[in-house]
């Protein structure tokens, strides 16, 4: 939880970094990078995490087990990254 809580600042931070790059509000554009983060966590740790956790539980498979609890963090690190890549390269429209 801790670590999914620092990575979710450092994808704060590297937004509000990343803003005056492409012309937009920085704190604007750290909050949206927080969502997307939040947003691709919460889909994960409800909807795809329950099977991955009940496989680990019934298999004692340790890689299971640290998928089960840290898998979110990377996806949704991935996922933020590909926001601001995609969707920050671009110039706001006036």
């Amino acid at each position: 939880m801790i670590i999914g809580s620092v990575a979710a600042i450092l994808i704060f931070v590297w937004f509000y970094n990343t803003a005056p790059r492409s012309g937009r509000n920085p704190l604007n554009w750290a909050i949206a990078g927080f969502v997307v983060y939040f947003i691709i966590a919460l889909f994960w740790t409800y909807f795809i995490n329950p099977g991955i956790k009940d496989a680990a539980m019934h298999s004692r498979n340790t890689f299971l087990m640290y998928i089960a609890r840290y898998a979110y963090i990377v996806v949704s690190f991935a996922g933020a990254v590909f926001f601001n890549l995609t969707v920050g390269k671009k110039k706001p429209e006036d």
